[in-house]
């Protein structure tokens, strides 16, 4: 494999280039990566939104295709869409919305057609976790924003399999602004 240059040879570089320089190796770059287009927009733009309902499409998309039919479930592709997110988009409020996106997308899934398996089981419960975690690292005010949705994600749950509704549930009351019943 290739040694690819390093974060420390970078910053060498670019202080050494011309602002035009930079300017067109910025260009160059958004020309030839579409991630890095997104996250030139998430960073220079207020459009926001749409690229978030692009990156909520890609994880329908696995449960639900446009063209109808059973979803195809390939829940990489899926979970691969929101690593791409959290890795273009610093608002940690709009990488909590894409997850507890997919999480709702398992749920409906599962109320829809039934009973999965333990593997999907788990990716929903994963995901949700790292909804929760990511909350309690945050203020009240992004529990606030997102509560009702995270307990409709439990309520829904109750008559599934596998533990799922348990494991929500505890997840659910590890968040530290939940108040136990």
């Amino acid at each position: 494999m290739a040694k690819l240059i390093t974060n420390p040879q970078i910053k060498k570089a670019i202080k050494d280039c011309e602002r035009d320089e930079c300017v067109e190796i910025i260009l160059e770059i958004a020309q030839s990566c579409h991630q890095a287009r997104e996250f030139l927009t998430l960073k220079f733009t207020e459009n926001h939104s749409a690229i978030l309902e692009d990156y909520k499409k890609k994880v329908r998309y696995e449960f639900y295709p446009p063209h109808g039919g059973f979803g195809r479930l390939q829940l990489k592709n899926a979970k691969k869409a929101i690593n791409d997110f959290k890795k273009i988009c610093p608002n940690k409020v709009m990488v909590i919305e894409l997850m507890l996106f997919y999480v709702e997308c398992c749920i409906e899934f599962t109320n829809d057609y039934g009973d999965i398996d333990e593997r999907f089981y788990c990716s929903a419960e994963s995901v949700f976790d790292q909804v929760a975690k990511a909350i309690n690292t945050s203020d009240i005010s992004v529990f606030e924003m997102f509560s009702v949705r995270l307990r409709t994600c439990v309520d829904k749950t109750r008559h599934i399999g596998w533990g799922f509704h348990d494991c929500l549930k505890e997840t659910y009351y590890e968040i530290k602004w939940v108040k136990k019943l």
